[in-house]
């Protein structure tokens, strides 16, 4: 299937030339794309087309990506493990994450097929870096587990849904910058998901997050880890290109809407960015009229270097 195109890979003018290629009346497009926004990927699913169109976009179409596992946890957290279809990344595999609240349902998609930064606290850092999603890669990724949440719903109290989407899975989003930008895109069209629901991570690069703010203002989350040059430079190896004071200037310069933050994210690894000058330079790079900090405590992996 490596040849084959996605569904979701054609611009809605593409959709529709295709359409009328085929024969086909242009109402024919807002019907696949309306299956497309349930999270049915599968023509020959799509019921209410001729059975005869159905073969034809089964024949020239493939989903991107299928599911290969799904583990469950006991606070409702799902997550899943894909296998890419199509492309020039076809046979490898993500993963994604869907995350209930009682009020909110979170996904977590990844952008890359490994990561090329290697943070060396990352356990997808050691993966290397096998290439970019494509947008349809990444949509995919939403679309099959609102098409899961619909089949096997979740247990109360979780809300079974999909309201939010965080760029925070396997790679760097803002190193893929056209395909997430694509993928944000279409989801705000498609699914309605607002702008204040979509948050996109990123390690720092500071050229993007500038370009970032002028695309599609969405949420921002930097992974910081660390507050001086030295220790972050270790730690979050693009800093050696984009430091601190760059860094610094851009999360000063990205618009932001009322009430909203960016969140710095800081991963604690035990007496290593963890003591008081540590918290002290943090407190000091943090801006707290514009910026929140998330501590998340150290998840070990094996073979991780910290503990």
């Amino acid at each position: 299937m490596s040849g084959m195109r996605s569904l979701l890979d054609l611009t809605p003018d593409e959709l529709s030339a295709w359409l009328a290629e085929q024969g086909e009346p242009g109402y024919r497009a807002r019907q696949i794309e309306a299956w497309l926004a349930r999270g049915v990927l599968d023509p020959t699913a799509m019921t209410d087309l001729p059975k005869r169109l159905r073969a034809q976009l089964k024949a020239e179409f493939s989903p991107p990506l299928r599911r290969v596992a799904r583990s469950d946890a006991s606070d409702g957290v799902r997550k899943y493990a894909f296998e890419l279809q199509t492309g020039a990344n076809a046979g490898r595999r993500i993963e994604a994450v869907w995350i209930p609240e009682r009020d909110r349902g979170t996904v977590c998609v990844s952008t890359q097929v490994g990561c090329v930064y290697r943070c060396p606290f990352c356990h997808t850092g050691t993966l290397g870096f096998g290439g970019n999603l494509r947008a349809s890669e990444i949509i995919a990724q939403v679309l099959h587990i609102k098409r899961d949440l619909v089949e096997d719903p979740p247990e109360r109290p979780w809300r079974g849904e999909v309201t939010h989407v965080v760029f925070m899975g396997m790679g760097e989003p803002l190193a893929n910058f056209e395909a997430v930008c694509r993928s944000i895109a279409w989801l705000l069209e498609k699914l309605r998901i607002s702008r204040r629901r979509i948050t996109v991570s990123t390690s720092g690069l500071v050229p993007q997050i500038r370009r970032l703010g002028e695309r599609v203002p969405v949420n921002l989350a930097i992974s910081l880890h660390a507050a001086t040059d030295a220790l972050r430079n270790e730690l979050v190896p693009v800093n050696r290109t984009w430091p601190l004071a760059r860094l610094r200037a851009a999360l000063d310069a990205f618009p932001l809407g009322k009430q909203r933050h960016i969140t710095l994210e800081y991963v604690l690894l035990d007496g290593i960015n963890d003591r008081d000058e540590d918290i002290e330079a943090l407190i000091a790079f943090a801006n707290s009229e514009r910026e929140r900090v998330n501590l998340i405590p150290f998840n070990p992996w094996p073979g991780a270097p910290y503990a």
